[in-house]
């Protein structure tokens, strides 16, 4: 970029799936809410444009290509029916209205399937089981980095609150699926 000139005038993202368990809680493969998984890395470069830093905006994929439309000044040419919200001023450094969790959806057909959020602090999960019956995750991710105590019976306003959340999730998705 730089001997092409483009160095000042280029966007460059690096992203990638997301990851495997590696053995990590006996697993070895994706697709399940602990953070080894659902974690996705994500970042962004333009110089003179978005300033350098860490940033625990709770980005989702669909909100990429609308944010990266704004940032290009194109926020007027993202569709209408597009589920990601447009973040570009908060990389560029400014003000915005940020997302208080980020929707985690599997969509595996052999249990019914599952979904929850990931917020700053929990992780949570509700998974579909083959008897009918619901399969609840929550993890407090300050107290339990690792993920190794999993709260759900003993935090119900919790559950409560973020139940709540899941919901206003699966409207504005449009998701069939049902607490």
């Amino acid at each position: 970029l730089k001997e092409q000139k483009l160095e000042y005038n280029t966007i460059v993202v690096f992203a990638a799936d997301h990851g495997e368990m590696m053995g990590s809680h006996n697993r070895m493969h994706k697709g399940v809410p602990y953070e080894e998984s659902i974690g996705i890395p994500f970042i962004i470069r333009w110089p003179g444009k978005i300033p350098v830093r860490r940033d625990n905006l709770l980005l989702s994929p669909p909100d990429i290509m609308p944010s990266l439309l704004g940032l290009m000044g194109l926020a007027q040419s993202v569709p209408s029916d597009v589920e990601g919200s447009d973040y570009s001023a908060i990389m560029l450094g400014k003000a915005g209205k940020r997302p208080t969790s980020a929707l985690y959806l599997n969509c595996a057909v052999q249990h019914g399937g599952r979904r929850g959020l990931r917020t700053h602090r929990y992780t949570y999960a509700i998974s579909r089981l083959k008897d009918g019956k619901n399969e609840v995750l929550l993890f407090d991710n300050k107290k339990d980095p690792y993920q190794l105590d999993n709260i759900a019976d003993s935090s119900p306003e919790v559950i409560r609150r973020l139940t709540g959340e899941l919901n206003q999730w699966l409207k504005k998705t449009k998701d069939p699926w049902k607490i």
